[in-house]
């Protein structure tokens, strides 16, 4: 019975201990240089500002990664854009295995926070 309530108190603290996250900032990864009283930004704004934060060659070409997708949502005054990786296939855009990143930006396109995804195959 001790030995039961172990494992699953082992179990338990591994399901919690999950990656650590990691935020891009900074100038480059996420600059907060425009001032909060100048224009609202549209959404093709947004993801012409988001693609100047991405690292990089993020978005290829190269061997794996072809391009990225983007997709928007306007939500509680900010810009919220999710880019995938994605490699051309004959089935179409594959994202399987490859990159994602996060970025929320105000309403004039300051980055509030930009999230990287977990590495593929990551452990931490």
């Amino acid at each position: 019975m001790r030995l039961l309530a172990l494992l699953a108190g082992l179990a338990s603290a591994i399901a919690f201990a999950g990656p650590v996250d990691v935020y891009l900032d900074g100038p480059r990864y996420c600059p907060q240089d425009l001032p909060l009283s100048g224009p609202r930004i549209t959404e093709a704004q947004a993801i012409a500002r988001t693609q100047k934060m991405l690292p990089d060659g993020f978005c290829g070409p190269s061997l794996f990664v072809s391009g990225c997708t983007y997709d928007v949502e306007n939500e509680y005054d900010s810009w919220r854009v999710y880019v995938h990786q994605y490699k051309d296939t004959r089935a179409g855009k594959d994202k399987g295995g490859l990159k994602h990143t996060y970025l929320i930006l105000d309403r004039v396109g300051n980055c509030v926070v930009h999230i990287p995804g977990t590495e593929f195959g990551a452990l931490n």
